[in-house]
């Protein structure tokens, strides 16, 4: 007698369809989840998105063999010891040629570059903020570019889709000082995304890179489940489209998708861009 019992729910039966996270034999990518948000100021939530960015990745048509390899196991009210954790997670990651991560807030950033860094790897991050900040007291995603800056200070920085009126002002200055290049939204808008990505691509293209991409980068009509919404933000294709260039040329080490916050997403669309930029960002 034939037993109606599966593993995962394939409501389409098309045994051609093979998905992204169904065959990971010999895998030199890896997909990495962290549902951390303890450092978030604004909406909370972030902690939520690896498991809804997996679902959407993993049901992905399959182009390159990907293993997800499961979730840093992060520890509730201690950043310390999770950041630490998502360090030594990272690190143990090494031997992939490429590593894709879920976020999670911004603040885990720094620490999965830190476990993976060697020598001075060049830090890309598509975000509508600096990421500078400096705070007397508590905790913040938005220190993750400053902290970079810290781990490595001869390291190429680059910050695309700043919005004037969503950073202060201070911020600007201190970029100049701290040598992180940005680029304003203005001026992304005024160039396009090849010019943008060329610019890009010159700069970095002697390092290994570290690309980053802040899911609020992009305008709240088109990913509305972010911890800061900044209205006047790139288009889902415009991201999709820059991802895709920079990856394909630079050849990241590791790509992550941050700052998405399941409870504010309308239909999950959110997390549905957030994947489809991971599953472009694989680069052949």
């Amino acid at each position: 007698m034939r037993r109606y019992l599966t593993r995962s729910f394939k409501p389409l039966k098309d045994p051609q369809d093979v998905k992204t996270c169904e065959q990971h034999q010999d895998a030199e990518v890896a997909f990495m989840g962290i549902p951390w948000d303890g450092a978030v100021a604004g909406r909370p939530g972030s902690r939520f998105a690896p498991q809804k960015i997996r679902a959407a990745f993993c049901n992905t048509p399959f182009r390159t063999a990907v293993e997800d390899v499961g979730d840093v196991d992060v520890v509730v009210g201690d950043a310390d010891e999770t950041w630490r954790r998502i360090e030594e997670a990272s690190r143990e990651l090494s031997r992939y040629r490429q590593i894709l991560v879920a976020g999670g807030d911004h603040s885990v950033t720094p620490y999965v570059y830190k476990g993976l860094a060697e020598g001075d790897v060049g830090y890309i991050v598509l975000d509508a903020h600096l990421d500078l900040r400096t705070t007397s007291e508590g905790l913040t995603s938005g220190i993750s570019t400053r902290l970079i800056r810290e781990f490595r200070q001869n390291a190429a920085i680059t910050v695309i889709g700043v919005r004037k009126w969503s950073n202060p002002s201070y911020m600007f200055k201190l970029a100049d000082k701290l040598g992180v290049t940005y680029v304003t939204i203005e001026e992304l808008q005024q160039k396009g995304v090849d010019e943008i990505a060329e610019m890009v691509v010159e700069r970095h293209e002697n390092t290994r890179v570290y690309i980053s991409v802040d899911l609020d980068v992009v305008d709240p009509a088109y990913a509305p489940g972010v911890n800061a919404p900044s209205p006047g933000g790139m288009t889902s294709r415009e991201v999709l489209t820059l991802v895709e260039k920079l990856s394909q040329k630079l050849k990241p080490i590791v790509v992550d998708v941050v700052e998405v916050s399941p409870p504010y997403d309308i239909n999950d669309v959110t997390s549905q861009l957030a994947a489809t930029i991971l599953y472009v960002a694989i680069w052949r």
